[in-house]
């Protein structure tokens, strides 16, 4: 049985094709939720509701697929919620492995792009990232690469980044497994960013 917590957060993955509906459904849902709700939505990363919502099964989105969604979800809440989810997601980021360090990562660039602890974010990611396990720097760093083609203030915290071999060396990888754009690191913020 689904909880009201599910439900909510449901109503954001089912969006996840649509990136701009999906956000503006975060952003209402952390409104709706507020911040009392980050240490609880923190314990069901692995939890998503079952039965998947129509269009989420392993049919239609392979293995994983829904929880992946599920995840991504909860994440883009954490950003809506900002700076007030900044313990949970250090938690998640540098913490023990889990495949959500990844969104973890992601979340904390974007929020610092956004003006959200920006040098606290740059230094603990500078003295944290060389630990991480491979595959971890792998769903760090892409999402990020996306990311910092589009938008130039990402792309701004990204060239920070850019400085530690372990995230060159990442980026690199993706790139020749043509997982990310072609474009120079940092391309996106020529001319502008923060």
């Amino acid at each position: 049985m689904a909880t009201a917590l599910d439900t909510a957060v449901t109503s954001v993955a089912v969006l996840i094709d649509d990136a701009e509906q999906f956000r503006a459904r975060a952003a209402a849902v952390a409104r709706e939720l507020g911040p009392a709700a980050i240490e609880e939505l923190a314990t069901r990363f692995h939890s998503p509701p079952r039965p998947e919502p129509p269009g989420f099964g392993y049919e239609q989105r392979g293995l994983g697929g829904w929880l992946s969604t599920w995840q991504f979800a909860i994440f883009e809440l954490f950003y809506q919620f900002g700076a007030a989810a900044l313990p949970v997601l250090r938690r998640v980021a540098f913490g023990e492995y889990d495949w959500t360090q990844g969104n973890a990562v992601e979340v904390l660039v974007r929020l610092a792009a956004a003006g959200v602890e920006r040098e606290r974010t740059v230094a603990d990611l500078r003295r944290e990232f060389p630990n991480f396990r491979y595959e971890a720097t792998l769903y760090s760093v892409g999402p990020l690469l996306h990311h910092s083609a589009r938008d130039p203030a990402i792309a701004a915290v990204v060239r920070e980044l850019e400085e530690m071999p372990e995230w060159r060396e990442a980026a690199e990888e993706l790139r020749a497994a043509g997982r990310v754009p072609d474009a120079e690191p940092g391309a996106a913020a020529d001319g502008g960013g923060t």
